[in-house]
């Protein structure tokens, strides 16, 4: 599944701007021009900015332009405006994985995925870093009737699709849902040494479970983010075609940092 435009756009102008093509203080291309360059519409254009004037990378300037003032830092970022975002873009690197076993599920792990109590499930934790440093570390549960038909070669699809959409694929179903919880959390030992910080150290926890349309659980996964690292911006929109205001921009953003 490839990437929405506008991440494809935020990494090409993170990447560049690390690389010093544009210095501290320099003006980037205005937005007509990465619509020109990039062929896309100024909507896009902006959500990648967005992101990076989110990220204090850069600041625009009414009449004047869009600077940059400062160098963009190895946490992982990105932007979620939909369903499809959080499948195809979940996280801006690949997973490396740890370890894979089919296990019988803890009581809550059977709870999430709607399974009784000796249920199994594939359990798969993988780290993903960011110039040798980690930033996440996830727990993925996949009911056992499901992980049973992903491709012997599922590993190797890894760098270019998400886990959840292998699964769908493999089952003939597509994601239709995604619940997500978010809570702060004080590090445990494991996992503490996992992300190489210290014990008791706050981690942002999300628990996501997708399900099919059916209301059938695809995957659950638990994801231990270090908050110096990482961070998640999320578009809120209306769908209310009554609304004054039809231009497609964003009507709340929140970043969680902490």
């Amino acid at each position: 599944m490839p990437l929405p435009a506008y991440l494809r756009i935020l990494q090409s102008l993170r990447n560049r701007i690390a690389k010093g093509e544009w210095p501290l203080g320099e003006q980037i291309p205005t937005d007509e021009e990465l619509m020109v360059h990039f062929g896309v519409s100024r909507f896009t254009v902006r959500a990648a900015l967005d992101v990076l004037v989110a990220d204090g990378i850069i600041k625009r300037y009414r009449r004047r332009g869009t600077f940059v003032i400062a160098r963009p830092h190895a946490a992982g970022t990105w932007m979620v405006t939909s369903l499809d975002d959080l499948v195809s873009s979940g996280f801006p690197t690949p997973p490396i994985v740890l370890d894979v076993a089919t296990i019988r599920c803890a009581p809550n792990i059977a709870s999430a995925l709607e399974l009784d109590d000796r249920a199994r499930a594939l359990r798969i934790r993988v780290l993903r870093e960011a110039e040798d440093e980690p930033y996440s570390y996830s727990i993925i549960h996949i009911p056992d009737g499901l992980a049973r038909n992903l491709p012997s070669d599922w590993q190797q699809h890894l760098q270019n699709e998400p886990f959840v959409g292998l699964v769908a694929k493999a089952n003939a179903r597509a994601v239709h849902k995604a619940i997500q919880v978010a809570e702060a959390i004080a590090a445990p030992e494991d996992t503490a040494a996992i992300l190489r910080i210290a014990v008791h150290t706050p981690l942002l926890a999300l628990e996501r479970t997708f399900l099919a349309r059916e209301g059938t659980a695809l995957l659950h996964a638990q994801v231990f983010c270090r908050p110096d690292r990482y961070r998640q911006i999320i578009e809120f929109r209306s769908n209310d075609s009554r609304a004054p205001d039809l231009v497609p921009r964003p009507a709340t953003r929140t970043e969680v940092v902490a």
